[in-house]
Formats: structure tokens, C-alpha cells, sequence
């Protein structure tokens, strides 16, 4: 009782597949399930169990007898097309109709994204040097400062430089206005430099005290970032619970000892400035990337099935939702509070949710076609890179190294590790000195095989 399976590709890489099942097979199913219901169902006349199949038949009815059997038989014959089926479901297929007499399947197997990149080693790009300003060190000492300060709660009005603790909101001035600032008991520094710096919010809160409330009104300026906002004004609504003096400490060598293991303000100075310089690096790099995906994208021929933005969008959903709940909201509330729900935040979402999987699918093609991958070995010095930042704790060390090789731990190191990989191919590349792909090894997904 063989099925008989019709299936045919669409434009967006789903294989549409309709599956007939021999009725000798729905037919025998039918003989099972009455097996099965004679055993619960008490007819006059007759020992349960031992009720001939007319008899039940004409008890239950033709009709809700073939559905329950449908209902039973249906898994199978589902899983049994797709065994037939030579294609791979790149995600979960879906069972979109059932026919019941004669009992016919409709599937819909989403198929592997196909993408075609364009002639992309042929693009060229100037690397600009990377510097850093002596305004960026200055700012980072200026936070080092802050992580040293010292607050003490005072009973007088606030002012410039004080630290308040604040409830609030703040929401443009129009019917149903967007609220895009809302604080409950938060720290709040007095420093129109810092604390919305073009606006002048701080302003009016000089010369209240703990206890007080106050709304006021601000307009947007012309040249505010956000262009939406341009011309509007906002009404900002503010309750003060606490005022602390600020202290910070001197730039000094204490300060700098207090920091980490420098004895000179000179030293952290230094070291400061490297690491500035480190991740101005990384963000270029970062941007070199993007920059070099759009060109990838501009050029790019991608076909992937709907059920990929779906499964996108839940995954957005779900990272969204966990972020929420662990900062303590209940997820319906916060839902609730915003105006939204989960339908309108896909709708929003869907422009994101493309652009993450159009960028998801360009570089992993890149990867294939640049024949880069993860070796155990790569791992390995990774491994040991990350535990060397901390020290000389053996008993640590082994801890972390169990977290760093397993599971999520690995998983996440090896996309770094490739993510690297990537990016220095993309500096080759752009730079004219890539090597020639027929001189490349071919991938064994060496880390892979590991696990395995």
C-alpha cells in the first residue's frame, strides 16, 4: 500500500507536495481503530472487544470511525512522504490541508536558501589608519572617575553635579504622544553635558529637593538626532526621591593603583590609550564588514522560504521576551504597557528580521565559497587566550575551560573564532592580496566531527 506522493518546487524555494493515501490502507486503519473502540464502548448483546466491525460501524457511524482513524494514521503516512521525499527540509515542513475522502495530504517543505554572490573579490577598498583622540581619553579617564565616586545623601535643593535619584516620564506633546523616556528611582547625574545633552532637561531640575515634583515643557531642537522629533515638543513629568553630593577622586597614581596594576597615573594613562585604540580598531574592522556585506547584498541573487522569516521572527520574539522578563516584568504587562503584542511587534519587525537573514545568508555562502572553517586547533589557542586573563587559579581555569568547550560556550567561541576569519579574508580581499581559491584546503569541520 504504497503512497503516491506528487511533489513540485514554487518560486520561493518550498517544495509543494500532495501525498495520497491507498484507501486499502485508510480502510484497514478503520479496522484497527474499531479494534480498539470495541474494547471501551458497551453494546447490548455483545462482549467488549468482541463487537463485529458492522455492528460498531453502524454505533458510531462511518464517518466519525474514518476520522478517528485519519487521526491516528496520519503521523505516519506524514513522517513515511518524508522519507520518500529526496529533499532535505531546511525547517520544520508544514501540513497545510487534509482531504478525507479520499484522504489526501498537502505539505509544504521549506527547501535550503539558494544564494548566488557576485564577482566580490574583485572589490577594492582604502583602510583608513585608526587613531585615537585625546577627547575619547580624557572621556574614559572621566569614566574611571565615576566608577570611583563617592554620594552621600544630602537634605538641600540639587545642584550641578549632584546625583538624583528620579522617577518619570517624558513624552512628546500630542494626542497619544510616544513616551520615550520612562525612569522609576534611577540615578540621574546633574550635568547638562552629559545628561541629555541637547536638551535642556537638567536645567530644571537645579533647585529641587527630595520630596519635590515638577513638569515642565522642552522643544526638540532643529538639528536633533532623532528627525521624527524635529519641530515637537516634550512634556517631561519628574518626581525627585533622593539628592547625593558627588565626589570624584583626583587623577592621581592612587587612583590609578586603585584601578588595576599600575603604580603611575602614566601607566593607566597608557594602557587606556591601547585599549582605546584596540577596539577604534574593532569597530573599523566592524564597519568594514557591514560595508562590505551591503556591497555582497547590492549584488546578490537570494531565494529562502517564508518559513525563514518566520522562524527569524520567532527567534526575535523569544530573545526579546527573555531579555523582558529577566529584567522583571511579566511579559503581558510589559505588552500591555507599550501599546503592543506580539502580532505588531512581527509586523515591526520584519524589515530587521530581513536584513538579519539576507546578511545571515551572504556570509555564510562567503564562508563556503572562501572554504573557511573552525579547526580543533583554533579552538584550543582561543581557549587558552581567554584563560589566561585569569591568572593563575587552576581550579578556575578548569571550570571555564569546561564552560568554554561545551555547549553554548563552544558554539559561541567557534562563531567568533570564524567571525575573525571572515573578517581578516574580507581585509585580503579588499586589500589585493587574497590567496587564490584553488590554492585553499578544502573544509573537514574538524570541531564538528569532535562533538560528533
Amino acid at each position: 500500500m504504497t503512497l503516491t506522493i506528487h511533489s513540485e518546487e514554487d518560486s520561493e524555494r518550498q517544495l509543494k507536495v500532495t501525498v495520497e493515501v491507498p484507501e486499502e490502507r485508510v480502510r484497514a486503519q478503520m479496522r484497527r481503530t474499531a479494534q480498539s473502540l470495541s474494547k471501551e464502548i458497551r453494546i447490548p448483546g455483545f462482549r467488549r472487544g468482541k463487537v463485529p466491525y458492522n455492528v460498531l460501524v453502524n454505533r458510531v457511524g462511518e464517518k466519525a470511525l474514518r476520522a478517528d482513524a485519519i487521526e491516528e494514521i496520519i503521523e505516519p503516512v506524514f513522517m513515511e512522504a518524508l522519507d520518500e521525499i529526496s529533499e532535505t527540509p531546511y525547517r520544520q515542513p508544514s501540513l497545510d490541508d487534509i482531504e478525507f475522502d479520499p484522504l489526501i495530504l498537502k505539505l509544504t517543505i521549506p527547501l535550503d536558501p539558494t544564494v548566488v554572490l557576485g564577482e566580490y573579490r574583485s572589490i577594492r577598498k582604502e583602510l583608513n589608519e585608526v587613531e585615537v583622540k585625546q577627547e575619547a581619553l580624557e572621556e574614559a579617564l572621566d569614566q574611571l572617575r565615576a566608577s570611583f565616586q563617592e554620594l552621600e545623601e544630602v537634605d538641600r535643593p540639587a545642584e550641578n553635579g549632584d546625583m538624583l535619584t528620579v522617577s518619570g516620564t517624558g513624552q512628546v506633546d500630542e494626542e497619544d504622544g510616544e513616551v520615550f523616556w520612562r525612569e522609576q528611582d534611577t540615578d540621574l547625574l546633574i550635568d547638562p553635558e552629559k545628561t541629555f545633552p541637547d536638551l535642556p532637561f537638567v536645567e530644571n531640575l537645579i533647585g529641587l529637593a527630595a520630596g519635590e515634583d515638577t513638569e515642565f515643557r522642552v522643544p526638540f531642537p532643529d538639528d536633533y538626532a532623532e528627525e521624527e522629533l524635529v519641530g515637537k515638543e516634550a512634556v517631561f513629568s519628574v518626581s525627585i526621591s533622593k539628592v547625593q553630593n558627588r565626589t570624584l577622586p583626583e587623577l592621581d597614581d592612587e587612583l590609578a593603583q586603585k584601578a588595576g596594576e599600575y603604580q603611575t597615573i602614566d601607566e593607566l594613562r597608557e594602557a587606556m590609550d591601547k585599549e582605546l585604540l584596540s577596539q577604534a580598531e574593532n569597530r573599523a574592522r566592524s564597519e568594514l564588514l557591514d560595508e562590505w556585506v551591503d556591497e555582497l547584498l547590492s549584488d546578490a541573487e537570494l531565494v529562502y522560504p517564508p518559513a525563514v522569516m518566520e522562524s527569524e521572527l520567532d527567534s526575535m520574539v523569544n530573545d526579546f521576551r527573555e531579555q523582558i522578563t529577566r529584567s522583571g516584568w511579566q511579559w503581558e504587562d510589559f505588552l500591555k504597557l507599550q501599546g503592543e503584542s506580539e502580532a505588531s511587534l512581527r509586523e515591526n519587525w520584519q524589515d530587521g528580521a530581513t536584513d538579519r537573514i539576507q546578511r545571515g545568508l551572504v556570509l555564510r555562502e562567503f564562508t563556503r565559497l572562501e572554504k573557511l572553517e573552525v579547526k580543533s586547533t583554533d579552538v584550543d589557542e582561543m581557549t587558552e587566550k581567554r584563560l589566561s586573563q585569569y591568572g593563575d587559579n587552576e581550579e578556575l581555569q578548569e571550570q571555564l575551560r569546561t564552560v568554554l568547550t561545551q555547549g553554548q560556550g563552544l558554539e559561541s567561541m567557534s562563531n567568533d573564532i570564524l567571525m575573525e576569519k571572515v573578517i581578516n579574508r574580507v581585509e585580503e580581499i579588499v586589500a589585493g592580496i587574497a590567496p587564490d581559491l584553488d590554492e585553499l584546503d578544502e573544509p573537514i569541520d574538524q570541531v564538528a566531527d569532535e562533538e560528533e
